[in-house]
């Protein structure tokens, strides 16, 4: 496992699945049909989400070793993929925090939050393609392939579908595709996740450097991947227990289904580190 680069895996995991349930919230939020009340009991309850962001780059801080380095982080965007995940990252965070201020402080009007909401998404996904074009790196083979940004947007969707369940059943977004769509995409996701997973132990076996073996960086590759599966699909089980019969998913029942499925993604994101290898003689 890459625990070396623990701090890493706690800031991807934890802000790809604040991104994904931000998606979530945001297709309530323009196409879910909601009344007043439950638009704005959701928008309160996202402030879980930019929680769930902040706690993503406080872990971010130990990588970097002190927090004001992010400011000299941000200083190629556009240039750097380290720098426009910092500078979009920042951004993401700081529009959708304005706009749940926003609705919590009753300031503006709906159609005003929703601008805002628009714009944050566009800040998403450029935090998302900044934080994976970083990990395609020429030099490192077992990296720089598309199951990359494959396996983040599949995190996002398996985490974030958690995270938006709980807070929909919060605010009583309990019709149509929103009360059972989420359980629904992260299963698709979690099958999806392990196709990839199979493709990319496929594909360690051709990748070599001249002192290097792919396949030996991990030697516990295949029993790690099934303790991941295992406690997604578990999990998963879980939660359509908790939401048969109609039933929309508990506060505590949510928190425990966000928990297990970061947990299992945080196993599959310390072997992603633990396979760094680079080119040549290294």
């Amino acid at each position: 496992m890459g625990w070396h680069e623990w701090p890493l895996i706690l800031f991807t995991v934890i802000a790809q699945s604040a991104m994904g349930a931000f998606w979530w919230c945001f297709g309530a939020l323009m196409f879910g049909g909601l009344d007043g009340e439950s638009r704005l009991r959701l928008e309160k309850s996202m402030i879980a989400v930019w929680c769930l962001v902040g706690l993503g780059f406080a872990f971010a801080a130990f990588h970097l070793g002190e927090p004001f380095r992010f400011i000299n982080a941000s200083f190629r965007f556009g240039v750097a993929a380290f720098s426009n995940e910092v500078v979009f990252g920042s951004a993401f965070a700081a529009a959708g925090l304005a706009t749940w201020y926003m609705a919590w402080r009753g300031i503006g009007t709906v159609a005003n939050r929703k601008l805002m909401y628009w714009l944050t998404l566009l800040f998403s996904a450029g935090f998302l393609f900044g934080m994976s074009s970083f990990y395609l790196m020429p030099t490192v083979p077992t990296w720089n392939t598309p199951l990359t940004p494959m396996a983040y947007i599949l995190t996002a969707i398996i985490g974030g579908s958690a995270v938006a369940a709980t807070l929909f059943s919060r605010a009583g977004v309990s019709h149509g595709f929103f009360r059972d769509g989420p359980v629904r995409l992260a299963v698709v996701a979690v099958v999806a996740a392990l196709l990839v997973t199979i493709a990319q132990s496929n594909g360690l076996a051709s990748i070599n450097s001249s002192i290097k073996q792919a396949a030996e960086l991990t030697p516990n590759y295949a029993a790690l991947m099934a303790l991941r599966f295992v406690i997604l699909f578990s999990t998963l089980a879980l939660w359509f227990r908790q939401t048969r019969n109609g039933s929309t998913l508990s506060l505590q029942g949510g928190v425990l289904c966000v928990a297990l499925l970061i947990i299992g993604e945080i196993v599959g994101r310390g072997v992603f580190y633990n396979l760094h290898m680079t080119v040549g003689l290294r």
